[in-house]
């Protein structure tokens, strides 16, 4: 009987640090909504945090991009991926690597994120410099504060806390 309860409380225990563990885990559904809209003519992914605020993350410019990747297209595109990468707490650190040879820009959970075909955000056009690119796309003064300082020796390299970016951002 004592062994049959101290098996039963120690499964119980396991049952409710399992759940708090579970539950403390960051939820971010239902908060920041990234969405793909126009402002003065250009295609922007916007932000729409919870206190009904928008703010411009990033702009598309850039018309080497072969038919059907217009700057419509890719705005439209990489807005999901945004929102899916937020959705799932992935959207902490933003940097570049390269995938299947090509330079993209992409997003995970931390400064040790390697770039793959599950979290790409965007691709680069062919031989662009990740840096320079990020420069004209992404709000420069609020990239410059999200800007981490790493010992990659990759002049092109980039990478950004993304957290400190939405927050360095005015709002519109």
């Amino acid at each position: 009987m004592n062994k049959r309860l101290s098996i039963t409380f120690i499964s119980a225990s396991l049952l409710a640090l399992a759940s708090t563990l579970t539950f403390s885990q960051p939820s971010y559904a239902g908060g920041t909504k990234f969405k793909c809209q126009v402002l003065n003519g250009v295609h922007h992914t916007f932000a729409y945090t919870e206190d009904g605020k928008r703010y411009a993350i990033m702009k598309y410019l850039s018309t080497e991009f072969p038919p059907p990747y217009t700057p419509k297209r890719r705005c439209i595109d990489i807005s999901k991926r945004f929102q899916r990468r937020y959705d799932n707490g992935l959207l902490r650190k933003v940097s570049s690597g390269t995938v299947n040879n090509q330079t993209v820009i992409c997003a995970g959970r931390n400064e040790n994120t390697v770039c793959n075909n599950n979290n790409i955000l965007f691709t680069l056009g062919k031989g662009a410099n990740a840096k320079k690119v990020a420069n004209k796309l992404f709000n420069r003064r609020a990239l410059a504060t999200g800007q981490i300082v790493t010992n990659n020796s990759d002049p092109n390299y980039i990478m950004f806390d993304f957290d400190i970016y939405l927050n360095s951002l005015e709002s519109e």
